[in-house]
């Protein structure tokens, strides 16, 4: 059960947690390399979830020897992905309604996500959901992807909100277990994309939730 009152503040995840947007990310890679002439391993979208976008660029010229700079192959995902955040990227339902409900129950908010921040700004501003945020770090601003807990701590700290009162809204695997272990309230929310490793996210999380209305409310 969730004790509202004892709780400080609530970090998101992004991507297939407030919006239903992992089905970029899924093929993003892919579709670069492509692009680049390259032929994508089959577990290319394993080896790249747990990454920062920046860990990825490496992974590409070390592993499909992209002679481009970082900066250059991090354009290239930007313009594979932002087309499809501008226009077609939603919420998932409830997302609106549960940032209003911990709004007015006086947690501070803040996003934590893997996706670049001028990207996550523009979908924020769009869906209309970025005034309830306080924050927004990213993975590149750490210099860790989600599978290191730095991006919630920076998250904690500018909350001044330990983790044993801070929510950590997570839908992957990786992420949900670097939250769980750091200590965090873990609450996992459903999405598609991870369907297949539900029954090992669900006992790492405090809160399982399929839907996020289905966070309870008092």
């Amino acid at each position: 059960m969730v004790e509202i009152e004892t709780l400080k503040g609530a970090i998101f995840d992004m991507d297939g947690t407030l919006t239903d947007s992992m089905y970029i990310w899924d093929t993003a890679g892919e579709t670069y390399l492509r692009n680049q002439g390259k032929v994508p391993a089959p577990d290319l979208r394993e080896q790249l979830r747990p990454l920062s976008l920046t860990q990825a660029a490496e992974l590409f010229q070390v592993q499909y020897g992209i002679t481009a700079p970082v900066d250059e192959i991090l354009k290239g995902f930007d313009g594979v992905v932002e087309n499809e955040y501008r226009h077609h990227v939603t919420l998932k339902p409830g997302a609106l309604e549960l940032l209003e409900y911990l709004k007015n129950k006086g947690l501070e908010m803040t996003v934590a996500t893997s996706s670049p921040r001028t990207i996550v700004l523009m979908v924020l501003k769009r869906l209309g959901i970025l005034p309830y945020f306080s924050h927004v770090i990213t993975c590149g601003d750490v210099g860790f992807g989600k599978d290191h807990p730095a991006v919630y701590h920076r998250a904690a700290e500018l909350m001044e909100s330990d983790p044993s009162h801070t929510l950590v809204f997570e839908d992957a695997l990786h992420a949900v277990t670097t939250a769980s272990k750091a200590g965090y309230f873990v609450v996992g929310v459903y999405d598609k994309s991870e369907g297949i490793n539900e029954d090992q996210i669900m006992p790492l999380c405090d809160l399982y939730l399929k839907s996020l209305t289905e966070f309870p409310r008092d």
